[in-house]
């Protein structure tokens, strides 16, 4: 019989267990707007790129930092929210042709479209107010062929302590018809988001420029005043009657439209970042008006619609804003991991599917990948003198 020790190798229980240990290793990546390739991918707002190496068992990611430009166009084409539309309603005046001109075209729109980019409320005025004035100046000599004719009657003020514009002329009649539509041509390739309108007429907010100057969708008919117009906190009068061209026996009028709303000119506080199959943020659809019908219900949300929220911390009149670990609350965990991340597809857009007008201005951010790594456990005990600050 053998002198060696017995053991039962049929035990199930073994006396070291089996365990699957792991470490989380934490990768940083930092992406530049201009790390994209331009011929696919023209735009910022919209770009795929593929990573320096391949990132294997992702635990989770995060965007720890943001830094983009704070002079993103609150107005653009894209955007529809350019335009805006006028009549005319002239009193009789001394100048007897311009009257005609101007009276043979009452039923007939007078559009103006302003500069892209971003404004103050003082500059949308007067831009308003000299583009008003051209776009009748313009009629008067280019149609009605009356050369050297000036139309100078439209005056526009914003109200800074009301905080609403004020549309004035010192001699005409004039109406705004925000009822009627206004149609813009915009390229397919602005439009990349399901969720983004084709048409923004059709929402309740945000549906043109008078819905930014704050008008709703109504006809405005101007207040009829006879004597001087002033602001109580303004050292002059904003709109006086005109009586250089008034006929004898005439009442001088003057004529102005309050906005109802205040301005909403500073557009959104908000950017969504998506990226490509790796969203975890839920989100509802803008503009719902029939959630409590039985049929043709409009209430919707999407799950998994964006990867992070970033908040607008700066006006675009800043150089940049930029969004730090305290205002992103945007970690996305995935269970099972994800195998293998190669390639990135990124889209910064708006809460309603616009995407963000960067105008080729640069930008960057940085993204946290959580990769698990298979280990070995080992328990060290380390000692950090005490003038070492980790």
């Amino acid at each position: 019989m053998s002198n060696f020790p017995q053991f039962n190798v049929n035990n199930e229980h073994q006396l070291i267990r089996r365990q699957n240990t792991y470490v989380l290793d934490r990768k940083l990546v930092t992406f530049h707007s201009q790390d994209r390739d331009v011929s696919q991918w023209p735009n910022a707002n919209h770009f795929e790129v593929t990573l320096p190496e391949t990132l294997n068992n992702v635990q989770s990611m995060r965007l720890v930092e943001i830094e983009l430009p704070g002079n993103q166009y609150v107005f653009s084409n894209n955007q529809q929210n350019i335009k805006l539309q006028f009549y005319i309603i002239p009193n009789v005046s001394t100048e007897t042709s311009k009257y005609l001109a101007l009276e043979a075209q009452t039923t007939v729109p007078y559009q103006i479209t302003i500069q892209e980019g971003f404004f103050t409320p003082s500059e949308m005025a007067t831009e308003i107010q000299n583009l008003m004035n051209q776009a009748v100046t313009d009629f008067l000599v280019n149609e009605a062929g009356l050369s050297g004719a000036v139309y100078d009657n439209f005056l526009v003020y914003y109200d800074q302590v009301g905080q609403k514009m004020y549309f004035g002329n010192n001699f005409d009649n004039f109406q705004f018809k925000f009822t009627e539509k206004i149609t813009y041509d915009v390229p397919c390739d602005a439009i990349v988001n399901d969720n983004q309108p084709n048409d923004v007429w059709y929402q309740y907010a945000n549906w043109g420029l008078p819905s930014y100057l704050g008008f709703n969708k109504a006809v405005y008919n101007p207040i009829d005043i006879s004597n001087n117009f002033s602001f109580e906190y303004a050292s002059y009068d904003w709109l006086i009657p005109n009586t250089s061209i008034l006929p004898p026996s005439e009442t001088p009028h003057a004529y102005y439209i309050a906005a109802p709303n205040t301005i909403c000119m500073f557009g959104d506080s908000a950017i969504y970042m998506e990226m490509d199959k790796y969203n975890t943020m839920d989100e509802l659809y803008p503009y719902p008006m029939r959630t409590t019908n039985t049929y043709n219900n409009d209430y919707n949300g999407k799950v998994n619609s964006a990867f992070a929220k970033i908040p607008i911390t700066a006006t675009p009149n800043a150089q940049i804003f930029d969004s730090r670990n305290g205002f992103l609350q945007n970690v996305a965990q995935y269970h099972p991991p994800i195998d293998k991340i190669k390639k990135l597809k990124f889209k910064f857009r708006y809460h309603d599917g616009r995407l963000v007008e960067f105008k080729d201005c640069n930008f960057n951010f940085t993204i946290a990948f959580n990769q698990l790594k298979d280990e070995i456990a080992r328990d060290y005990v380390v000692r950090v003198p005490d003038l070492y600050s980790l």
